[in-house]
């Protein structure tokens, strides 16, 4: 815990001098990416038509331009990989090129179609994008962890009814930032199979009624199917993103292996081909462990991508792959920093 303190006392030096002054010196292009690869991890990029402010939950967005620069970079120092490239490395050995990277997109929100396509394509990079199988439907909605956000930021989930069973030692008092809460209740609603959930989340939009915050769909709103085979068909790489996207580590394993199995399923009969990688939700130490790497295995996955780019098992592990989550407000420095693994081993070396 002390490292883990040390680190995040260090990280803006790191982020605002040291990462600066390496990037602008050229060490960092010297700095060869663990096992000689990297991989990229976006949420969608701020569509031109939304207005919010939230940025608690729009940090995992990025501006258009923004998202062009690092492509750019990306394609000046090092190999930028198709995703079929990166499956036969995965599935039959074939080397990668030096300094390969893959970029990935999870959730499969709106914007990537309308709004992040067409800088990949000018840029003339593939994604391999992670969705939901809520996209295959007709009606997708929102994820349903985003809307709980707004909807509780809107009217407070008083009715017992309301509050899904609670974890064990829940701090509900108002002394708790409402992030806290939210992500109380997130933890606890995610313990609920994905009908119940359903369900319940029926009754809290009820008890808090519309909001104005959803006014853009391609913020919020995730692809339907017709908009799903469209972005299958430019020539992107689609991957599954469980069902519902719940914290599996808090589902049962009847209801983990069920999220994970049948996205795949739903996925390959929706778009008529292989759906060969998979990405956990959140993909952090504290929403997932062994179990869901076993799981994931065994739905006959190929490989499956976390959220973080240091993990306790070793990185050669394919269901454990690393990525390098890029939020809103990373710098160029800092995301190349991170790519080149330095970052990474900074961590190891504090234990963080």
């Amino acid at each position: 815990m002390l490292a883990h303190s040390s680190m995040r006392l260090v990280t803006p030096l790191l982020k605002h001098a040291v990462y600066p002054a390496l990037h602008h010196s050229g060490c960092l292009n010297r700095i060869s990416p663990f096992g000689g690869y990297a991989v990229v991890n976006y949420h969608g990029v701020v569509p031109a038509d939304h207005s919010g402010n939230e940025v608690f939950l729009d940090g995992n967005l990025v501006q258009p331009d923004v998202f062009r620069q690092q492509l750019q970079f990306l394609k000046s120092r090092y190999h930028v990989v198709h995703p079929d490239e990166f499956r036969t490395w995965i599935e039959r050995g074939k080397q990668l090129p030096p300094r390969a990277v893959l970029v990935t997109c999870d959730d499969g929100l709106l914007n990537t179609l309308t709004d992040m396509l067409p800088v990949l394509q000018s840029e003339d990079i593939s994604c391999l994008f992670l969705v939901t199988a809520a996209s295959c439907s007709n009606e997708p909605g929102m994820l349903w962890y985003e809307e709980l956000y707004q909807l509780m930021r809107s009217k407070p989930l008083i009715p017992p009814d309301l509050h899904p069973p609670m974890e064990e030692g829940t701090e509900s008092s108002s002394s708790v930032s409402f992030q806290a809460r939210w992500w109380s209740t997130v933890r606890s609603a995610s313990r609920l199979d994905a009908k119940t959930r359903a369900d319940w989340m029926g009754r809290v939009r009820s008890h808090c009624g519309p909001t104005q915050a959803f006014h853009s769909d391609r913020r919020w709103r995730l692809l339907n199917i017709a908009e799903l085979k469209q972005l299958a068909e430019s020539g992107m790489s689609i991957g599954a993103h469980t069902l519902s996207h719940p914290v599996l580590s808090l589902c049962s394993e009847e209801e983990a292996r069920r999220e994970i199995q049948e996205s795949k399923i739903n996925l390959e009969r929706a778009l008529g081909c292989p759906v060969w990688a998979f990405a956990y939700p959140f993909g952090n130490p504290s929403t997932m462990g062994e179990r869901e790497l076993r799981l994931a295995r065994e739905a006959g996955f190929s490989c499956a991508f976390l959220n973080v780019e240091h993990w306790g098992t070793e990185r050669s592990n394919p269901f454990a792959l690393p990525r390098t989550h890029v939020t809103f407000d990373t710098t160029l420095p800092e995301f190349a920093a991170h790519l080149s693994g330095l970052h990474a081993r900074l961590q190891r070396a504090v234990g963080g």
